[in-house]
């Protein structure tokens, strides 16, 4: 285990930079990220659940570091978040570690790691569970937290009003100009604040002019000003709905940007050209092959009827479905949710149409599975600011 730790540990930090510093006349070799890095790696380890079905993970791209272990956390999020107080799973691992000088003190693992990231001024690690299979994550972004283009058109659409905000508001107001849109769980993900002070800031955001609110309640969301968040309705209309399809002879997309939050994608297009003539934006709806809709404002293609597939890829999710098809009394949820994940894979499906291949009530399948699996990271949403509307789709992350 410790060679493995000591091979990894190598990797992880080959290629960080170490700046001159001094310390008790000796030159410093390590710096807070060296510190992050080293915390989650030894986390990873002293938390595993070696029974587990899921192995360790350790993934180091130029953009981000990733750490998963099997096993969930025996902690509220919250609470490992804020540190002070640990539950080790494997607490002769964790000695050990601690009795070569790696590692930290019970419970203050996790917040050296926000803070090691934190004075790179990178994006706020994120730290969830999956459980199915169970396992918990943890990535480490090296994105900047605001880069500098966005900066740059920050300054220009709001001037030195822009410099006056907290580093806190100034990230959720870059935020938005990045994803297109931030909400109240979106801005919580951003820092360790507690969430009534989040909850104070987003309508103070607005008050000064930096924010214009949308929705209502629970599905409110802010955007920059001058910018709209289309609904599904919108979307879905004959007036926005982009002809075409994944063929090459049928369309072609020029896409200038696209940004992803979570699994959510904003598109900023180009006109779609099909020839000389004739280069409308808004054309009807159109289907691939399998009689999906497809939509230049969602990154998948979208069943909104099982009724509208072609018989044989209705047929081969039925299949997948065959269980939960023939048994309307299943009790199995975790069979249940492996199906509904199987079914949702690659493709935005509305709960209508997965009440239709599941055999089952569509209130039903929010309540018990889509809002649960949402909630946990294995699924996302095609629309997230408008989280219960009848037209939302649901995929596989």
């Amino acid at each position: 285990m410790f060679d493995f730790y000591r091979k990894v540990y190598q990797k992880l930090v080959a290629d960080l930079k170490v700046p001159f510093t001094l310390e008790e006349g000796q030159r410093r070799t390590d710096t807070p990220v060296h510190i992050a890095l080293r915390e989650a790696l030894v986390n990873t380890l002293v938390h595993a659940d070696f029974t587990g079905r899921v192995s360790i993970l350790i993934v180091k791209r130029p953009d981000m570091f990733g750490f998963r272990n099997p096993g969930l956390m025996r902690l509220p999020l919250e609470d490992v978040i804020a540190g002070g107080v640990s539950d080790c799973r494997n607490r002769l691992l964790h000695q050990m570690f601690l009795l070569i000088g790696l590692g930290e003190k019970a419970g203050s693992g996790i917040p050296k790691i926000y803070s090691g990231w934190k004075s790179a001024n990178w994006r706020t690690p994120k730290l969830w569970e999956k459980t199915f299979p169970a396992q918990t994550l943890l990535e480490l972004s090296t994105a900047s937290l605001i880069p500098q283009h966005v900066l740059d058109d920050l300054h220009q659409r709001f001037g030195e009003t822009f410099d006056l905000l907290d580093d806190f508001e100034q990230v959720i107001v870059a935020t938005a100009a990045i994803e297109g849109w931030v909400n109240h769980e979106r801005a919580c993900q951003l820092t360790t604040r507690h969430s009534r002070e989040v909850t104070l800031t987003l309508p103070r955001l607005e008050s000064k002019g930096f924010l214009v609110a949308g929705g209502e309640q629970k599905s409110k969301y802010y955007t920059l000003p001058g910018i709209s968040v289309m609904t599904p309705d919108e979307v879905f209309s004959l007036e926005t709905l982009a002809s075409s399809t994944y063929n090459e002879d049928s369309s072609t997309y020029n896409e200038q940007r696209s940004t992803h939050n979570k699994g959510n994608s904003t598109y900023n297009e180009q006109r779609s050209t099909h020839n000389e003539e004739n280069a409308e934006d808004n054309q009807p709806t159109s289907r691939d092959e399998y009689g999906r809709l497809l939509n230049r404002f969602i990154d998948r293609p979208y069943i909104d009827d099982a009724d509208n597939l072609t018989e044989a890829f209705r047929d081969s999710l039925f299949a997948l479905a065959a269980v939960p098809r023939e048994r309307l009394r299943l009790g199995d949820k975790e069979l249940m949710k492996s199906v509904i994940l199987s079914v949702c894979q690659g493709q935005y499906i509305s709960v209508a149409a997965l009440g239709q291949i599941l055999n089952r009530n569509p209130n039903a399948l929010r309540q018990q599975y889509l809002k649960p699996l949402v909630e946990q990271g294995a699924l996302k949403l095609a629309f997230p600011q408008y989280k219960n509307d009848p037209k939302q789709g649901y995929s596989v992350v």
